[in-house]
């Protein structure tokens, strides 16, 4: 790229037809992305500045980033961010990325806790990683405070920056440890989880960008992509209110051993939430008997 002269509107093509020839999604959109980075601009200023000429050095970092996703590295790695729930979050390398289907279980906690109608809730988000849901729930509900757990102090670093940086850290709590285990006596009205749950023999399956760069602990499931959920579901329902409910982001085929797993540790199932594809995503259930 550096041996010729390179405006905006021939560099975006170039890489985005070479991008394309190394299978992400939307070579264009990345392109553009990597360019805004490099250049310091918004992505709609780079159509006002199509014969804008770059430097030397501003073709050699954009080829520095252009190199790592051609190698299948995570845009959201490169960037160092990834929106979420109209949040722009700090990721890195010990979080998982957030994923638009986590934004449907927000949702349902978000529909939960408005129906209970509390004057105050407490909010549990164990694995909270990046605090995607965390920070989600609490900028959207005032009345909330939130206990965030992960096993990771680099994922939990990540997310109390995170929590400063959205004027959320007085009402995020964080916590180092396993599952439940740092918030013992304490009862919550929404407990959410989205801990490993990729069965292990999928995880060869999944695409280079999530299988070489994303963390493993955080993706794998066990057996049956149910080993860390049975685990929480042992004695989830010590820390939940009497109207509580759990909700877990889950591997779709999973729902049917995890509803009769919920039933044996004194929960009542309700309908799983569907995400894009039509498919169960966000098991739910109450403490309470489900109301009809």
């Amino acid at each position: 790229m550096a041996d010729k002269t390179w405006n905006v509107a021939d560099i975006l093509a170039t890489t985005a037809d070479f991008l394309a020839k190394k299978n992400p999604s939307s070579p264009r959109l990345e392109a553009e992305l990597l360019l805004s980075e490099v250049l310091g601009l918004k992505r709609v200023q780079l159509y006002i500045n199509f014969e804008r000429i770059l430097t030397t050095s501003e073709v050699d970092a954009y080829r520095e980033l252009v190199r790592r996703r051609a190698a299948r590295e995570p845009i959201a790695y490169i960037l160092g961010r990834k929106e979420f729930y109209k949040l722009d979050l700090t990721v890195s390398p010990s979080t998982l990325i957030p994923r638009p289907e986590t934004e449907h279980l927000v949702d349902e906690a978000i529909r939960i806790l408005k129906r209970l109608n509390l004057a105050q809730a407490k909010v549990a988000d164990i694995g909270c990683g990046s605090g995607a849901i965390a920070l989600a729930l609490a900028s959207n509900l005032p009345q909330i405070t939130v206990s965030a757990v992960d096993i990771s102090a680099e994922a939990l670093e990540v997310a109390e920056q995170n929590a400063k940086k959205h004027n959320l850290a007085e009402r995020i709590r964080f916590f180092a440890g396993d599952l439940t285990e740092p918030l013992v006596g304490e009862r919550f009205d929404v407990i959410c989880a989205n801990l490993p749950y990729i069965p292990h023999e999928e995880m060869a399956n999944l695409a280079p960008d999530v299988a070489l760069f994303e963390p493993k602990s955080a993706l794998d499931g066990g057996v049956d992509g149910l080993e860390p959920i049975q685990k929480l579901l042992t004695n989830v329902t010590d820390f939940l209110s009497p109207q509580g409910h759990l909700l877990l982001e889950i591997w779709p085929s999973s729902i049917g051993k995890l509803q009769e797993l919920a039933g044996r540790f004194g929960l009542n199932p309700q309908e799983p939430v569907l995400d894009y594809s039509k498919k169960p995503r966000i098991f739910v259930a109450s403490i309470a008997p489900a109301s009809s």
